[in-house]
């Protein structure tokens, strides 16, 4: 059974990294054919760039990191509807219509980023598979006010569900399909997934007619405390010139106070002489790195919360919690994410 289960989630895993795959290798062929002018080009470079954080996010909770990385952050629905809908267009574009009505500014849930867009993609994908030949799919998003949540509605015009399975649609390893084909996450794990985040979802169906998915997300509230805010004072610590400087220029202008040092060394001795709230630390530095410089700060029994940037996926978690390290910050940068997370530990 166990060995079952094992096989049956990296079936699961296959299945969503092969559509990320097929999305960034698809935006990479259409990029051949269209000048850097062209209307297309910044999207298709949009999906090929988030694509690729997503797999990385994806196969960093496989192999066992979720404990540090994959924590729940505020997360912007709507950005991840367009992001999977832009992928299902350069698919199935010339058969399907694909329409969006999202509420502008729409308000922030708690949830893990990664598992959102599998939800939105397998239900956007399972509207796809609905409609045979040329169809339209309808995804909107709009904030309840009486119910402070936000509710998202993604309704095709397909072959619909008949009554007798639409009873079944959310049961544990239920499908119409054949077990070769059946290799999506499923709508059972959909289901888990939404009501994780504290949302809901349901189905209407007729025969011939389509379908509707509606779920519903409570809304993320801020922590920020009432009152004047006090400006926050991050240290950055990053080799790379060039890296340390963007870094520094993106946080200052999000109003932190920022402390730039170049190795682990340079960052004890900023310490000694200065305040701050946060420190973001590279792993790999001359002189001294990151793992040291953070023992050393243990050591020295300043409690400070500390994320560590890293471009490996298989750090000794033991030694990353004994520092007591808040987070695993994975290279390439997602400047979003870097955002998210500081806004956790020093709201």
């Amino acid at each position: 059974m166990q060995q079952e289960k094992k096989d049956l989630s990296l079936k699961h895993l296959a299945h969503d990294l092969n559509n990320i795959f097929t999305r960034i290798l698809t935006s990479i062929e259409l990029l051949k054919h269209k000048s850097q002018s062209s209307e297309n080009y910044s999207i298709l470079l949009n999906n090929i760039e988030s694509g690729t954080y997503l797999a990385s996010e994806i196969i960093e909770n496989a192999i066992g990191n979720s404990a540090l990385t994959a924590k729940t952050r505020r997360v912007n629905i709507n950005s991840i509807i367009q992001d999977v809908v832009r992928s299902f267009i350069l698919q199935y574009g010339n058969r399907i219509k694909f329409s969006l009505t999202l509420e502008p500014k729409l308000k922030l849930i708690n949830a893990k980023y990664t598992d959102i867009y599998r939800i939105i993609m397998n239900l956007t994908a399972n509207a796809v598979e609905a409609i045979n030949g040329a169809g339209s799919i309808s995804i909107t998003s709009r904030f309840i006010s009486e119910k402070d949540c936000l509710l998202i509605e993604i309704l095709d015009n397909g072959c619909g569900i008949e009554p007798d399975v639409i009873k079944h649609i959310f049961t544990d390893r239920f499908s119409t399909k054949p077990a070769e084909n059946n290799s999506g996450i499923g709508l059972s794990i959909v289901k888990q997934l939404v009501e994780s985040f504290g949302g809901s979802i349901t189905v209407n169906s007729e025969k011939e007619a389509g379908t509707t998915f509606t779920i519903t997300f409570p809304v993320a509230h801020s922590a920020k405390k009432k009152g004047k805010e006090i400006k926050k004072t991050i240290l950055v610590a990053e080799d790379e010139n060039l890296l340390r400087g963007l870094l520094s220029e993106l946080l200052q202008t999000y109003n932190y106070t920022v402390l730039p040092a170049s190795d682990g060394k340079e960052v004890l001795s900023l310490l000694e002489n200065n305040k701050c709230d946060l420190i973001i630390l590279d792993r790999k530095m001359p002189l001294m790195d990151g793992l040291e410089c953070i023992a050393e700060i243990r050591k020295r029994q300043i409690a400070v919360p500390i994320i560590l940037a890293s471009g490996s996926q298989t750090e000794n978690l033991e030694m990353l919690s004994f520092l007591k390290i808040d987070h695993i910050l994975n290279k390439p940068y997602n400047f979003e994410e870097m955002l998210s997370v500081i806004e956790e530990l020093i709201p």
